[in-house]
């Protein structure tokens, strides 16, 4: 006598779900390739020493990331300045934000102001030949 249809049907959607949680399991290997990590660390570096000529396409992308970070961080610090430079009014005004947060905006402006000036630094001169 064959199974009933019904058990089937489970042991099939149960398998279905076994093989896909495997899935999702071998797909969260949450560590870090060394060469991505390495490759990763190398940009940074050379974008921030900025002794290497770019092209075009390199400065605007380093530019669009300065002017993110810039932003990101200067979205923090523009209520700072209608409030003055009193750290309690700072936290009556940014209840919601840790004032140890502050030194990471101040890099992520620093960070951002670098990779722009990078960008615009390694600008090439046009000189006309003849």
């Amino acid at each position: 006598m064959p199974p009933p249809a019904d058990d089937f049907l489970s042991q099939k959607v149960e398998l279905g779900r076994l093989e896909m949680e495997r899935n999702w399991q071998l797909r969260q290997e949450n560590v870090l390739p060394l060469e991505t990590a390495w490759n990763e660390g190398r940009f940074y570096g050379l974008v921030l020493k900025g002794g290497q000529p770019f092209s075009g396409v390199q400065r605007v992308g380093i530019f669009v990331l300065g002017l993110l970070s810039i932003g990101v961080s200067s979205m923090m610090f523009i209520p700072l300045l209608q409030v003055g430079p009193s750290l309690k009014s700072i936290y009556q005004r940014l209840s919601n934000v840790s004032l140890l947060s502050m030194p990471v905006h101040f890099l992520y402006f620093a960070v951002g102001f670098r990779f722009c000036w990078v960008a615009l630094k390694s600008l090439p001169h046009h000189t006309d030949a003849k």
